[in-house]
């Protein structure tokens, strides 16, 4: 056969090969169900479009994108000029935050396995080159005498196809893995952004109640200085003790104290939100207090049902699970024969391009079908298959625990709502009572008829009950950050 059809028939049939693969590897890439996420909305306080998550695209062949839409094109890339609201801290987060973005890349490799599962159903195709030199040239011996058969010096160039056409569907398995793993990288990257969006949420509510707090240590401090001085004005006309001015100056004392710690608090708390944003610590970030009215929250039963069909972890030991079971078919895989087909081209010669060989023909062509098939292992399938039941059911007993976790973790962020709602207006009463009292007490000790120390005491039966209000008041918004936390996805109050 002529250089020329060698090469031609090579040629063809690495073209029957490549058409094999792309059918095979279209079949393969057949979309897996993907129900995760199917029942969220878009909701203003997330900032979430939902119709890039698991479940709302056609993933095909194609690379499959779990980033909400805002992340890669809306989201704020510039920090504001002007007070930030909740919302658009939370949109500045979720562009900067670096948890975020590390499972973002998460996610990036987990496209890039899948890739990779898909490139095992297409033909390999390899080169190579080598070079031999024998110290005695090779011969056979026919009736005494030395016929030479090689060159002492050979070398050789190759080119390799091969194509596996079956494989007891383990590609077929292997591929359906690396979707479920792209699956739960999505679920990991959604479970880190709803973290990121409750830190964000806190960290955002405890500057606000920071800034109250501070200004009623500042007023408490400036009340008790005016006591101070009007005790020590009466004490130096002889109406009053020592012991006035003496209780004074402890209170003020007390007061400064509690001051300077809540300024320090107050560091604390605009530096973790700085570092949420992704900001130098001491950027001086201002927030703008939007809507804090209590809202009512839904029933708990409709809350259980939204957390059970949302939670990221959830979903994904769910995926998990799936896994095992394209697992225990890739093992399967062993019972089956596997086919592939090759074909190989090769020159080989005394010089350096393989074109002259004293013995042989200086090149060549070949395809053919290989089968490879185990007959005995000592039982290691039937082991291995064994293993992924156990890390079934184990897995299965892990949701089920999951799931009694979740309920938990709702009715205690119900509860703990619902009790700072309660204490809100507790809180607003005893605000009104106190300062009625202090009122009254203020009147009563113009006209001697109480003493210096229950001025004092009311002064700071005010201090602690304004701090108790806002306390209470930005309590619920931090409960209700951690029941949608809680539930997987922002709660929509009920009307």
């Amino acid at each position: 056969m002529m250089r020329k059809e060698k090469l031609w028939l090579f040629v063809a049939f690495s073209l029957v090969l490549l058409c094999a693969a792309y059918v095979e590897g279209g079949q393969a890439s057949t979309d897996l169900p993907m129900e995760a996420f199917s029942d969220m909305r878009d909701v203003p306080m997330d900032g979430r479009d939902v119709s890039s998550l698991p479940g709302h695209e056609d993933s095909g062949v194609q690379e499959q994108s779990y980033l909400p839409r805002e992340r890669t094109g809306r989201l704020p890339k510039e920090l504001p000029n002007h007070p930030l609201t909740l919302r658009e801290t939370i949109d500045y987060g979720l562009a900067h935050n670096r948890i975020l973005m590390s499972a973002r890349q998460d996610v990036s490799a987990a496209g890039s396995q899948v890739r990779q599962a898909k490139a095992d159903f297409y033909p390999k195709l390899d080169s190579s080159y080598s070079v031999t030199h024998m110290n005695e040239q090779p011969f056979v011996i026919i009736q005494n005498n030395e016929i030479p058969t090689s060159n002492t010096t050979l070398n050789r160039w190759e080119i390799d196809l091969s194509q596996p056409l079956f494989t007891g569907f383990a590609l077929t398995s292997q591929l359906n893995i690396s979707k479920l793993d792209q699956e739960v990288a999505g679920y990991r990257l959604e479970e880190t952004r709803l973290n990121v969006i409750r830190d964000i949420q806190r960290a955002f509510f405890q500057v606000l109640l920071g800034e109250k707090l501070v200004q009623v240590a500042k007023d408490n401090v400036k009340s008790l200085e005016v006591h101070r001085k009007n005790a020590e004005a009466q004490f130096q006309q002889g109406l009053t003790a020592e012991n006035d001015v003496l209780k004074a100056d402890v209170a003020l004392a007390q007061a400064q104290q509690q001051e300077r710690a809540t300024l320090k608090q107050l560091v604390i708390v605009r530096s973790r939100l700085n570092q949420l944003l992704d900001l130098d610590l001491e950027t001086p970030l201002v927030v703008e207090e939007g809507d804090i009215r209590p809202r009512p929250a839904p029933e708990l039963s409709e809350l259980f049902v939204s957390a059970e069909k949302q939670r990221p972890e959830y979903l994904a030991l769910e995926k998990a699970i799936e896994q095992t079971d394209e697992n225990v078919k890739v093992v399967r895989s062993r019972y089956y024969p596997q086919v592939s087909a090759f074909a190989q081209y090769y020159r080989e010669g005394k010089d350096f391009l393989a074109e002259t060989n004293d013995f042989t023909n200086s090149e060549n062509a070949m395809v053919g079908l290989k089968v490879d098939w185990n007959w005995f292992e000592g039982g290691k399938t039937r082991a291995a298959i064994q293993e992924l039941g156990y890390r079934r059911k184990s897995l299965e007993e892990k949701r089920r625990d999951l799931l009694q976790q979740i309920r938990i973790q709702v009715e205690d962020a119900y509860e703990q709502l619902r009790v700072a709602g309660a204490n809100i207006e507790t809180a607003r009463t005893a605000l009104s009572q106190a300062q009625e009292n202090e009122r009254m007490t203020t009147l009563q000790y113009k006209e001697q008829l109480v003493i210096f120390l229950e001025v004092l005491n009311a002064q700071v039966f005010v201090a602690q009950s304004r701090a108790d209000y806002f306390q209470a008041l930005y309590g619920y918004q931090l409960a209700w950050a951690d029941l949608e936390r809680a539930v997987g996805n922002s709660v929509i109050p009920k009307e």
